[in-house]
């Protein structure tokens, strides 16, 4: 199960970065291609480029940014989410609102690249937020469940 969740979070931030900046007819056969080798390669039903979604049952209580999902999956109770956002002030609004909510386990950052860990009553929730080139930014969710 874990490994599922792990291989589909990877492929997941390879794909949304390789989507970012694609125009719409590339960026189709794009979401296609990137979606079909994630159902290949773990089984999970994908939801990638314009019209994401949520997937459904995601928690309530995760802040998330306005707009839609650039890519979506849940499987076995866990979910990922990739945003692309203006900005990383942005992305840094939302780890407030996490860090007023969940306890943060550890924080990490590389520079372009800034990486959390928070612990809820029902959830870990891992959030990266990317800084791209032209100044927008992708935050990646990894939401798992806490098992009694």
């Amino acid at each position: 199960m874990k490994t599922r969740i792990v291989a589909a979070a990877l492929m997941l931030s390879v794909g949304a970065i390789a989507l970012t900046g694609c125009v719409n007819p590339v960026e189709q056969l794009i979401n296609n291609t990137v979606e079909d080798a994630i159902e290949g390669a773990t089984g999970v039903d994908v939801d990638a480029g314009n019209g994401a979604s949520v997937p459904e049952g995601f928690p309530s209580d995760i802040p998330l940014p306005s707009g839609s999902p650039l890519v979506a999956l849940a499987v076995d109770g866990g979910y990922t989410v990739t945003y692309t956002l203006p900005s990383v002030a942005d992305g840094e609004g939302i780890i407030e609102q996490l860090k007023s909510q969940y306890t943060t386990d550890s924080e990490s950052d590389f520079g372009g690249m800034k990486i959390w860990s928070f612990t809820g009553s029902d959830y870990t929730v891992g959030v990266t937020l990317l800084e791209q080139e032209d100044g927008t930014a992708q935050l990646l969710y990894v939401v798992a469940p806490i098992t009694q």
